[in-house]
């Protein structure tokens, strides 16, 4: 009977905990959308590594990724398949995946015959009955050991010892500083700089040279992945949270303490259209309605109203929202000759 395998990756890594099942032919992984195994991680490249599974057998090859990729800690050479055989471990950035190829088989049953019985020689039996034993050689008189006077017995000590009380160490001084994290896909015992230096520093696993570059990996490489995905901080889907005021500043906007997370994010999105219809109705409109969540309303066409005056409606009540602070965006946002009357309509 053909067996099947069941190709598997038991995923785990920053916010992922599952079991991938590898379908046949290419599967992608990387850290872009499109991929077939997407692991979000600065250490992993838009297109870092594929999988290829063709009958029983999987192969994996690192696509020229910045950080590499690892198989049971040894790095990949890039472009260059490596068959893959089940329990290994590989290591992309920071996630660790476990390969498992099980057979889907149903075992097979053997049928013995029971007809079939063992035939005993009888002849051998019989001559195994009739073999004369040899004779038997009296048992040998056993000399008794001389008798020897046992040790004497020495006194026990009961006497107990009782440690005196020992003061705790005090605790190091730590300066004001915060206690050290190290930053995830990094290790204190091994560094990829070894890969840089001759055969002759791999002494060990967790060799002197191993945990001093480890140390300075440690300090450099968080530098080098900020450099390598920079463009993660210009988005504002991705950026940091303290990133926002500084693309914000791009576009001349500021945020004060009101301005929520998810609100400068938003607002930054569509910061490249409203920039550019700086001025008008639609843009402030559309900056208060990111603000408050209401619909916004802004009458400027009102024969009843005074030259160069308009006025802000706005679906909710005033103790919903902060005056003061609707008040700083409009007079931000709008011409600086003209003038406005805000209501609160409930």
């Amino acid at each position: 009977m053909a067996q099947e395998i069941i190709h598997q990756l038991k995923v785990t890594g920053p916010g992922i905990d599952q079991t991938f099942e590898i379908p046949p032919g290419i599967t992608a992984v990387g850290r872009q959308d499109t991929n077939h195994l997407v692991l979000v991680h600065p250490l992993v490249s838009r297109r870092h590594a594929e999988i290829v599974c063709a009958d029983n057998a999987c192969t994996i090859t690192d696509l020229g990724s910045m950080h590499g990729t690892m198989v049971n800690r040894e790095r990949l050479e890039p472009n260059t398949p490596t068959p893959l055989n089940s329990g290994d471990v590989i290591e992309i950035g920071a996630f660790r995946m476990v390969y498992e190829g099980a057979a889907d088989t149903e075992p097979e049953i053997i049928i013995e015959d029971e007809s079939a019985s063992e035939e005993v020689d009888e002849s051998v039996v019989e001559e195994e009955e009739t073999a004369v034993s040899p004779p038997e050689t009296p048992p040998q008189p056993v000399e008794s050991p001389p008798t020897q006077t046992p040790p004497p017995v020495r006194a026990r000590d009961t006497t107990t010892y009782t440690p005196g009380i020992i003061a705790p160490l005090p605790k190091p001084a730590t300066n004001g500083h915060t206690k050290f994290s190290l930053p995830a896909g990094l290790s204190l015992t091994n560094s990829s700089y070894l890969n840089f230096l001759p055969d002759i520093y791999r002494t060990g696993y967790n060799n002197f040279i191993a945990r001093f570059l480890a140390l300075l990996e440690s300090i450099l490489a968080p530098i080098e992945w900020n450099v390598d995905n920079f463009d993660l901080f210009l988005d504002p889907a991705t950026a940091p949270a303290g990133f926002l005021p500084w693309l914000a500043n791009w576009f001349n906007l500021s945020f004060d303490h009101t301005w929520n997370e998810e609100k400068q994010r938003r607002l930054l999105e569509e910061a490249h259209l409203i920039y550019r219809r700086r001025g008008t109705a639609w843009a402030l409109q559309r900056i208060l309605e990111i603000y408050t969540g209401k619909i916004i309303e802004i009458d400027d066409q009102n024969h009843n109203l005074d030259a160069l005056t308009f006025v802000v409606k706005i679906a909710a009540s005033e103790r919903e929202l902060s005056r003061s602070a609707i008040e700083q965006i409009i007079n931000a946002n709008k011409p600086a000759h003209t003038n406005y009357s805000l209501l609160f309509i409930s």
